[in-house]
């Protein structure tokens, strides 16, 4: 009876153990984290939480009259007071650049033509910019403990002599600088949800579209949206919702680093191939 008990023991040790490893995040790097944050921790910790994460150091403070005060992990995206606008309770400043355009006449290969994107559209890719493109302080934000913050200056400027943005600039500023999306993975456009065509923020998917080389209904932690009641809004669960479906920059990136499975908050992974591969997540090539 004994020896039955010691077994019995064992056995439940190796269970709990095993699914305490079933439990634990899957390490892509080998010092067993994404960047600076451990993969798929939440939003603490992460490149957005600008107290205790990464972005901490160049971007956590605010100027309250002439005195650098350190902000709330949220309120440099979000206030529950005096925000910019009720959705999502946007605090920080929109961009300068008052809209977002790819190359001139610009279509894909399936004849969709390119969005322009106005800063104050309402999908999330315009929030994304209000920092990503350089235009903004990361500390131009709305309201705080009461005051209009003393706004920051710009994060970085235009070359004027090649068009190009300056060295100095932040290396999280990557994209849309002054307004010039060329060369980046259009976003507020049409997803063909179930190889159908989409109208998304004014644009129609083209008619030259190959219906097999797109996923018919991305998984989950992909994210798609959909015009509705005139604004934009999550797809479901499921994925998509037939001719209305588009994609944003959240589609791919998670900015509160919920379900980020490798670095720069990506959805999917951003080497190898297979099913979790962050391209092959939407492309079925």
């Amino acid at each position: 009876m004994k020896w039955i008990r010691w077994v019995d023991t064992v056995i439940a040790v190796a269970i709990v153990a095993l699914v305490l490893i079933a439990r634990t995040p899957v390490a892509v790097f080998a010092n067993g984290n994404c960047g600076n944050v451990a993969c798929g921790s939440g939003f603490n910790g992460s490149f957005h939480d600008f107290v205790n994460g990464p972005g901490a150091a160049h971007d956590g403070t605010v100027n309250l009259n002439g005195t650098n005060t350190t902000v709330g992990q949220c309120t440099l995206c979000h206030t529950p007071h005096k925000a910019l606008q009720t959705a999502l309770l946007w605090n920080h400043h929109l961009s300068n650049n008052t809209q977002f355009t790819w190359e001139a006449n610009a279509v894909t290969m399936a004849g969709t033509p390119y969005a322009t994107i106005a800063n104050n559209w309402a999908g999330p890719t315009s929030k994304c910019l209000s920092c990503h493109d350089g235009s903004v302080s990361a500390s131009t934000i709305n309201w705080y403990q009461g005051q209009t913050p003393v706004p920051g200056t710009a994060a970085c400027q235009l070359d004027n002599s090649n068009g190009l943005y300056d060295l100095d600039c932040p290396s999280y500023i990557i994209v849309g600088i002054g307004g010039n999306m060329m060369s980046t993975h259009p976003v507020a456009m049409p997803y063909p949800c179930g190889g159908n065509p989409s109208t998304y923020n004014g644009v129609t998917t083209g008619s030259a579209i190959v219906s097999s080389e797109w996923v018919a209904s991305p998984a989950s932690p992909i994210q798609l949206y959909q015009n509705s009641n005139g604004g934009v809004s999550r797809s479901p669960a499921s994925g998509c919702t037939s001719g209305s479906a588009g994609i944003e920059c959240t589609s791919c990136h998670d900015v509160h680093n919920k379900q980020a499975q490798d670095i720069d908050l990506v959805r999917g992974m951003v080497s190898g191939g297979g099913s979790t591969y962050i391209c092959n997540e939407c492309h079925n090539k």
